[in-house]
């Protein structure tokens, strides 16, 4: 009974090794990989049932291999430079290593053990988005060109509508609500860029970033459009709240949700998660995180450097400013998005945000 009673409190040790926020993969004197665990499959694109036994240069940049050469030689631990290599698969990173010896029970040194660390959304939360300043001068522009075609918009729609009641053409009618419902559009589209506008202090409180996703949920769960959407909704219970405002950011995870459902054309699964952000700050600030995770079609390489331009859509209905909005709204509460995806895979949008410090 005893032994039963400690086995099962005896430590899962390959739980442990995968639980760690680096990548840790463990190589012989012959660069051959022993082990490594979950964060290096996710960084290096390769399983390690494939990993194993093989040569790391398989899919290790020359710089870490030149790191573990140097420990194997000097037989001490070393801290590497921060580098920026360009992974096998074409993927580049930013990634900052320490690579340790591993010795056997007599002194000798039979391998190394590297602990890699990804800088990419360090670096990125860490400076002040460049897009966030080259857009400023845009904003000011398109706030501007809003107010002013909302006039003539109006006049148009109201002109189409007096056309078609005094005319009986079938042709001219059917012009004239071509007219009327294209100029309902750019009202629409107009009304969108509000967002562009700063987010006013005063309209700014503390807000549960749970009831805004289950909200949002609830009601899109509702729709027919959705009925074969299935929701995966993990969320941390001890955050604090974030300090916002709460139409925006309403708005904000409404579009990146349906977003989701029309990357899965209305049929898979979308996991939406909270969490503390614990491995660094949001430009100096205590930081949550939320991820909205589909297994849609994914996202070109291409097309992910753009996604956040305005206008720039893949979608024939789409205007191309959804996510543009998003990044700006959430850039105004002070916060970051990033996203990953591979094609055929799905996609994985993560929205950062400081917590409040009222």
């Amino acid at each position: 009974m005893t032994d039963k009673v400690n086995s099962k409190k005896r430590i899962n040790y390959k739980e442990i090794f995968d639980a760690f926020p680096e990548s840790i993969i463990i190589l012989d004197k012959n660069f051959l990989v022993l082990d490594m665990n979950d964060n290096a499959e996710t960084i290096f694109r390769i399983s390690r049932q494939k990993a194993q036994g093989k040569n790391s240069n398989l899919f290790i940049p020359i710089e870490l291999e030149q790191l573990t050469k140097r420990v194997l030689r000097e037989e001490r631990t070393i801290f590497g430079d921060e580098i920026n290599p360009t992974l096998r698969g074409g993927d580049k990173i930013s990634i900052q290593a320490i690579a340790s010896p591993l010795f056997t029970n007599k002194g000798n040194i039979k391998g190394v053990i590297l602990q890699i660390k990804d800088m990419t959304a360090t670096k990125f939360l860490s400076s002040k988005s460049i897009q966030e300043i080259s857009t400023s001068r845009f904003e000011t522009l398109m706030l501007g060109l809003a107010h002013e075609l909302k006039n003539p918009l109006s006049g148009i729609k109201g002109a189409a509508q007096l056309l078609a009641d005094e005319t009986e053409n079938k042709e001219t009618i059917k012009c004239a609500e071509i007219i009327t419902k294209e100029a309902d559009r750019l009202s629409s589209l107009l009304d969108s860029m509000k967002q562009l506008e700063p987010v006013a202090q005063e309209i700014l409180e503390p807000l549960d970033i749970h009831d805004i996703l289950m909200e949002i949920i609830y009601l899109e769960s509702l729709s027919d459009t959705q009925r074969n959407i299935q929701y995966n909704q993990n969320y941390d219970i001890t955050l604090p709240p974030i300090q916002g405002d709460r139409n925006s950011l309403k708005q904000v995870f409404l579009n990146l949700i349906k977003n989701a459902s029309q990357a899965m054309q209305g049929e898979g699964q979308i996991k939406v998660s909270t969490r503390w952000m614990t491995e660094h700050k949001l430009k100096g600030q205590k930081a949550i995180s939320v991820d909205i995770v589909d297994n849609g079609n994914g996202i070109a390489r291409d097309s992910l450097e753009k996604i956040f331009s305005p206008f720039y859509t893949t979608r024939k209905e789409g205007s191309g400013l959804g996510l543009f909005l998003a990044y700006q709204v959430i850039a105004k509460h002070g916060g970051a998005i990033l996203v990953e995806s591979e094609l055929g895979k799905g996609s994985i949008f993560t929205v950062y945000l400081p917590v409040s410090t009222n």
